[in-house]
């Protein structure tokens, strides 16, 4: 691997020990983003535990890996975070982009925290260089194609795993580049690409929600996704 590049990579996480898990490895080179050929052409969803055995020999030149699951816990019933609960209310259950509950993927936000282990042991730093993001937030908000206009090739994707695993690796590399915003409080943050990059109608209904929070229950929910 040459050095001038710069490695992302995405992880829609699945089960340890199922074949439900998705990587993207993404390249970066005078500018522009495309597929590590050496992994895509033989990517295939792995299980869990096999994560590291695949990434470990990209790690060094790695700058930001983006994770689909829960990498921390909330406090209280369900275990759910601040954000998770702001994106539970009426307008995103109605857009389908409300994240699944904790308490329904028990051993997944186990297997995540171990994950995230993995990752500082090598290095990493959590809401720094490993983050969570939310791929079907991220598709469904995004303009149009915007995705696949940062690729200099088309997606070779052949699952849903890791086609949500692309997003991932996307979101990496728009964080890198200071193109990602957050959400969330000290039991967990999520990130996501700049407002700018939204679709009108979700850019209204995201700055609709958040006007109409309730104050108490959220006072402590921060984000800068509105700074462009």
């Amino acid at each position: 691997m040459k050095k001038e590049e710069k490695i992302f990579i995405g992880i829609d996480l699945g089960g340890r020990h199922k074949n439900t898990t998705g990587v993207c490895i993404l390249k970066e080179k005078n500018g522009k983003i495309n597929f590590l050929k050496e992994y895509c052409n033989n990517c295939r969803d792995i299980r869990g535990e096999n994560i590291f055995k695949i990434i470990d020999p990209f790690l060094k030149e790695t700058k930001v890996v983006a994770i689909d699951a829960p990498l921390t816990q909330g406090k209280g019933k369900g275990k759910m975070r601040l954000y998770e609960k702001f994106l539970s209310t009426k307008v995103f259950r109605q857009g389908k982009v409300s994240p699944l509950p904790p308490a329904l993927m028990l051993s997944l936000c186990r297997f995540a925290r171990d994950v995230v282990n993995n990752f500082e042991k090598r290095g990493f730093v959590l809401d720094i260089n490993l983050i969570e993001t939310f791929p079907t937030f991220v598709q469904k908000t995004l303009r149009k194609d915007f995705i696949l206009s940062l690729l200099k090739e088309k997606t070779l994707c052949k699952s849903e795993n890791q086609r949500s695993a692309l997003i991932c690796a996307i979101v990496a590399y728009l964080h890198l580049h200071f193109q990602t915003r957050y959400l969330g409080y000290k039991d967990g943050f999520l990130f996501l690409p700049a407002m700018r990059f939204w679709k009108k109608q979700w850019r209204q209904k995201f700055l609709k929600a958040w006007k109409e929070k309730p104050y108490l229950k959220y006072r402590y929910l921060v984000t800068n996704l509105f700074e462009y």
